[in-house]
C-alpha cells in the first residue's frame, strides 16, 4: 500500500472564443476554465449520464460535491441492459454479459441487479468481522441499501481495491462463503477521504501500485483484459491457483491498477458492469450450485465477450510515445497518420493527381494553376472551385512531412489565389496538394531553387 499513486488530468481553454467573418482564425480571452477532465478510463463516457458530464467535466477529485457521482457507480446505467428484469433485450450486443441476481453464498442468495439491495443484506453479520465490509473498517461505506455495486464497481473504480477480504480471488475461499480469506490479489486502495474526519469525500483516479512487476510484452500469458485475465489465471492456472500465496500473476499490472496501451479498457469495463469482479472473489453467477465448478457457462459468456475490436489498426512502436501517429483527417476515412513519411517521389503517384480518390471515386473538381516555378523565395497557385466546399491546401516536402498549409477554410464557389513564401525552407521540390471537402482533388509539384 506504500506504493500506490492517483492520477488525474484535466484540459482548459479561454472562457470567450470570438468567431470571425473576415476569414481570420477566431481570437480566444478571458479565464482560463476547465472543460473536461480524466481519470479512471471511460468514467465520463460509461458511467456518468449525459445530463451530469458537464458537472463531471467541470470538478476535480476534492470538490465536497465529487460525491453527488457515486451513485451512477452503485447503480450503473449500463447495469440496467444487463438484466432481462429490466431492459436485458435493448442491446443484443449484450446479450453475453448478465449481472448476477441469485448468487449463491452460505448466508443466502444475493441480487446485484440495479436497485436491489446486494450485500447489503450481510451488513453487521459476525462473518464480515475482519473484513472490509467490517462496520468497523469500510462496511458503511460499501454496504448500502438499494446499491447493490457499491461493493465492487465503487472500489474498483473510484476508490482503488484493499487487499484484505472478501477482495481476494476465490481462490482458497470456503465455496459459497466470498468472506473468507483468498488469494491476494490487487492492492490499489488510495480513497481521499479521511476516516479521522469523517470525511467520506472520494475521487475518480486511476490509480496504480508501483509495487506491482510489469509483464513482459513477450510473456505468452500477456493479454489485454489487464486484471480480468490476472484473475482468471489465478483461478484457473496450476501454476497460481494450488494455494492462496501470495504471488505474483502476469496482468497484474493491468487495468484497472493503472493502465498499459494495450489493454481493452471498454471490455474490462463491460465486463466488470456485468459482475466480473464479484465472481473473481467468489460470487458466481446465477447458473452455480455449491458444490459445483464454477466454470458455469454464464461465467463463460462474461468472459468470452468480445466487442469485436481486438486490436488497433496500428501497430504499437518500439520507441517513445509508443503509440502510432494520429490521422491527420485529411482525405478519404481520415487519410494518413499526420507525421507518415511515404517514400521519395510517392506523393506524385498518387491518384487524386488524376482526378481519382483511393475510393475509386471520382474527387471534388479544383483546377490549379502554378504561378512562377521553379521559384527562390515566392510562388502562388491560382485555383478554381465549381461548388461551395472546404479547401485545404498542404505543400509537403519530399519525405511528405507537412511544411505549410497555405489553405483550410471553407470558400464559395469561384477562383482564387494562395501565396507561399517560401523563406523558411531549403532548395529542393515540394508538392502541394489541394483537398476539397477531404478529398484529394489535385497534386502539383514545385521547385525551390536558390
Amino acid at each position: 500500500p506504500d506504493f500506490i499513486i492517483g492520477v488525474w488530468a484535466s484540459a482548459s481553454r479561454p472562457r470567450m472564443t470570438t468567431l470571425r467573418d473576415n476569414g481570420q482564425k477566431p481570437t480566444t480571452s478571458g479565464d482560463w476554465v476547465q472543460v473536461s477532465r480524466l481519470g479512471m478510463p471511460l468514467t465520463n463516457e460509461a458511467v456518468i449520464p449525459i445530463g451530469a458530464k458537464d458537472k463531471w467535466n467541470y470538478g476535480t477529485p476534492y470538490d465536497k460535491t465529487e460525491a453527488d457521482f457515486e451513485q451512477y457507480f452503485v447503480n450503473p446505467e449500463l447495469g440496467l441492459y444487463m438484466d432481462d428484469r429490466l431492459f436485458g433485450g435493448a442491446v443484443p450486443a449484450f446479450s453475453k454479459l448478465r449481472v448476477q441476481t441469485a448468487a449463491k453464498t452460505v448466508l443466502g442468495a444475493v441480487d446485484f441487479g440495479n436497485s436491489k439491495d446486494g450485500l447489503f443484506v450481510i451488513k453487521g453479520h459476525p462473518a464480515t468481522a475482519g473484513t472490509a465490509l467490517d462496520n468497523a473498517a469500510f462496511g458503511n461505506y460499501l454496504l448500502r441499501k438499494g446499491a447493490p455495486r457499491s461493493v465492487d464497481l465503487l472500489p474498483a473504480f473510484y476508490t482503488g481495491v484493499p487487499n484484505v477480504a472478501p477482495y481476494q480471488l476465490a481462490t482458497g475461499k470456503t465455496p459459497g462463503n466470498p468472506l473468507t480469506a483468498g488469494k491476494p490479489f490487487i492492492n490499489n486502495f488510495l480513497p481521499t477521504w479521511s476516516l479521522i474526519a469523517n470525511d467520506f469525500r472520494t475521487g475518480d483516479m486511476l490509480r496504480l501500485n508501483l509495487s506491482v512487476p510489469p509483464t513482459p510484452r513477450n510473456d505468452p500469458k500477456f493479454s489485454s483484459e489487464g486484471l480480468i485475465a490476472a484473475a482468471v489465471l489465478g483461478l484457473t492456472d496450476t501454476a497460481y491457483n494450488k494455494s492462496n500465496a501470495m504471488q505474483f500473476i502476469p496482468n497484474m499490472d493491468g487495468f484497472p491498477n493503472g493502465r498499459r496501451l494495450e489493454d481493452d479498457v471498454t471490455r474490462i469495463e463491460l465486463q466488470a458492469v456485468s459482475g466480473a469482479v464479484l465472481a473473481a472473489v467468489g460470487l458466481w453467477y446465477d447458473d452455480w450450485n455449491i458444490g459445483q465448478s464454477p466454470l458455469t457457462q454464464r461465467l463463460l459468456n462474461v468472459l468470452t465477450y468480445t466487442t469485436g475490436v481486438e486490436k488497433n489498426d496500428k501497430a504499437f512502436t518500439s520507441s517513445f510515445p509508443y503509440m502510432a501517429a494520429p490521422h491527420s483527417g485529411f482525405g478519404a476515412c481520415g487519410g494518413v497518420p499526420a507525421g507518415t513519411v511515404f517514400p521519395a517521389n510517392s506523393l506524385m503517384n498518387d491518384p487524386s493527381v488524376s482526378g481519382t480518390s483511393k475510393l475509386g471515386l471520382a474527387s471534388p473538381e479544383a483546377a490549379v494553376k502554378v504561378g512562377q516555378n521553379p521559384f527562390k523565395e515566392e510562388t502562388t497557385l491560382d485555383y478554381h472551385i465549381k461548388q461551395d466546399a472546404h479547401v485545404s491546401i498542404l505543400v509537403y516536402d519530399i519525405t511528405g512531412k507537412i511544411v505549410k498549409v497555405l489553405q483550410d477554410q471553407d470558400l464559395s464557389a469561384g477562383t482564387y489565389q494562395a501565396k507561399w513564401r517560401a523563406t523558411d525552407v531549403g532548395q529542393g521540390t515540394y508538392i502541394a496538394r489541394i483537398l476539397v471537402d477531404g478529398q484529394p482533388a489535385q497534386s502539383v509539384k514545385l521547385s525551390k531553387i536558390n
